[in-house]
């Protein structure tokens, strides 16, 4: 009886282990990857400046002088691939309640400009793609929460529209921007507003003009070097955006250029942004 009660205690105690061992297994089969973004304006860390400031710091290749005042955009979408197979997606949700897999990158909000992805299958890494903007499965006629929510201040313009993906706003030395006075607001003289956004082509009768498009853009950027990820990991991976290879590719003139806000004005900017992310290095 005694031998039955040992072995019986034993089968018990290897039980427990085994479910231990397993738990311990699949936690290890899952780690972080975190992207980080820096923004830049050619060789120049950018910093902002105070709406409607006259000191420009920087220079378009043009000789355009102009300074920033507001600059962020949306990322969602995000995959990541392996040279064997590896894949990962980022859970999206959008709900009244709940937004996942969205993220508002603003400069002002430096926390923002880091995306820590969680819960990726271990294993090698060293490929991602994201979209700037927010695609037609997110953008409902009823209320999204989050940083979707335009009363927590998502750049949402309206149904047919909406969400402005990629926005900049300054001041530049050409601007052709008037002083505007409204109630309880104001446009300052020589400033700009570059607002890149619409989801979806709207075909328009014979004869009107086309005012809707998708300027949402996939990114794909390849990594410097296989990242591994597994538990006790931390990777990531730093992704320089350059603000100037937008202006410099879309030939912005701010003379004539200084106020889009409605995506077919927007879409030679958005044309460019594929070139605008590029991978700075890895860290494993």
């Amino acid at each position: 009886m005694k031998l039955y009660n040992l072995l019986t205690a034993l089968i018990i105690v290897l039980a427990y282990t085994s479910c231990d061992s397993d738990d311990q297994s699949e936690t290890e089969a899952v780690g972080t990857l975190q992207l980080k973004f820096d923004h830049f304006v050619g060789t120049q860390k950018m910093e902002l400046s105070e709406p409607g400031s006259i000191e420009f710091q920087y220079e378009t290749a043009d000789g355009e002088a102009f300074n920033i005042s507001k600059f962020g955009y949306y990322v969602s979408e995000i995959i990541l691939e392996g040279p064997t197979g590896e894949y990962y997606e980022d859970e999206q949700l959008v709900s009244a309640l709940e937004v996942k897999g969205f993220y508002h990158v603003l400069q002002d909000e430096p926390s923002s400009r880091f995306i820590t992805l969680s819960d990726v299958p271990a294993g090698r890494y060293n490929r991602v793609t994201f979209k700037i903007g927010v695609s037609e499965s997110a953008v409902q006629e009823g209320a999204a929460g989050g940083v979707l929510d335009p009363a927590e201040g998502a750049w949402f313009w309206n149904w047919n529209a909406g969400y402005i993906g990629f926005a900049i706003e300054g001041t530049a030395q050409n601007s052709g921007q008037e002083l505007v006075e409204g109630d309880g607001w104001t446009i300052p003289e020589k400033s700009f507003a570059l607002h890149i956004g619409g989801w979806k082509d709207i075909e328009v009768a014979e004869g009107e003009n086309q005012k809707f498009v998708n300027n949402v853009k996939t990114i794909a950027l390849q990594f410097d070097s296989d990242l591994r990820v597994e538990s006790a990991l931390d990777p990531n991976v730093h992704i320089v955006v350059d603000l100037l290879k937008m202006l410099d590719g879309a030939n912005i003139n701010f003379a004539n250029s200084y106020s889009i806000h409605a995506p077919k004005a927007g879409q030679p900017l958005a044309e460019v942004l594929p070139e605008v992310f590029i991978v700075d290095h890895t860290h494993q």
